[in-house]
């Protein structure tokens, strides 16, 4: 098992680029990705943005002119065909990216503005996803995520897409889109939308990792990769259980000895990490004297 090495969140946020990818999750999630190694893909059911999950059959339907009750009804079933494939055949994983810092104010390499910007301290998503910041934010080589992901992915029928999520309120290219042709959502045109999202999400950063399969035969089928050589570390949120602790840690050992487990500590609204292991140590030494 590889694990990455030089995991330093402390460096300053990357102008160009990103190395690490975060993604936070309640405890029994993490808790079953630690122990089986192995990530699993989302549907859109289970996605946020209507434009993920709404299948717009209630929308009236978008259409031009006043097409006949054949062609109207041929319309919709097409559409529905295509709602339903789509449901069928796309899985997603979601993490959120360090925000970069764009004209950087004087001072942004201190402490308090670089970790705002990091990926692991979003607020909101703590106690949206992690369970009101009792769940763990999972650490991965960006690198190594990607290569895990195309790898277990490669047949021909499938399409392992990786890409940032693009934030906007335009939503006319969508309904075009629409307008023009409905029997597949996921024609290499339309595939773009589902890197989309409008920009109430903008910042949480998300980079997803998006697989098409048209050979998965229902939207519950389980779909899973191996994440054994991307994950990196993780991150207990502050209001983590301190009962929980013990089986965290037996956990991120059996999963792989090298991850680095850190804990967030939030002061006067700024985010900072420490490493448990080594704060534990000390701890001890403080306390044998």
């Amino acid at each position: 098992m590889i694990c990455p090495s030089g995991i330093d969140l402390e460096q300053l946020v990357p102008v160009n680029g990103n190395k690490f990818l975060f993604h936070y999750t309640t405890y029994s999630s993490a808790l079953g990705i630690l122990l089986s190694q192995q990530m699993r893909l989302s549907s859109l059911a289970n996605m946020n943005d209507p434009l993920e999950f709404e299948d717009h059959s209630r929308d009236g339907l978008v259409f031009h002119g006043k097409p006949s009750n054949e062609d109207l009804a041929k319309w919709i079933h097409d559409f529905v065909e295509a709602v339903k494939e789509k449901n069928r055949s796309v899985r997603l994983a979601s993490f959120a990216m360090d925000m970069p810092l764009n004209n950087p104010p004087k001072g942004a390499q201190d402490n308090l503005y670089n970790n705002l910007c990091k990926g692991w301290a979003r607020s909101r998503m703590w106690a949206q996803y992690a369970d009101k910041h009792r769940g763990i934010c999972l650490i991965f080589d960006k690198e190594n995520l990607i290569k895990a992901f195309k790898d277990e992915f490669k047949e021909d029928s499938c399409e392992a897409l990786c890409k940032a999520v693009e934030y906007t309120n335009d939503l006319d290219p969508l309904k075009d889109a629409l307008c023009k042709s409905c029997k597949s959502l996921l024609t290499t045109e339309k595939i773009n939308f589902l890197f989309q999202k409008c920009q109430d999400f903008r910042d949480e950063q998300e980079f997803r990792l998006l697989l098409i399969n048209k050979k998965l035969k229902d939207a519950k089928e389980l779909v899973s990769f191996s994440i054994a050589d991307s994950l990196c570390g993780v991150i207990s949120g502050v209001n983590f259980p301190k009962e929980d602790r013990p089986s965290l840690e037996r956990a991120v050992e059996s999963c792989n000895p090298e991850i680095r487990y850190f804990s967030i500590r939030w002061e006067y609204g700024v985010p900072n990490l420490y490493d448990y292991a080594h704060s534990r140590e000390l701890i001890k030494r403080v306390l044998s004297k």
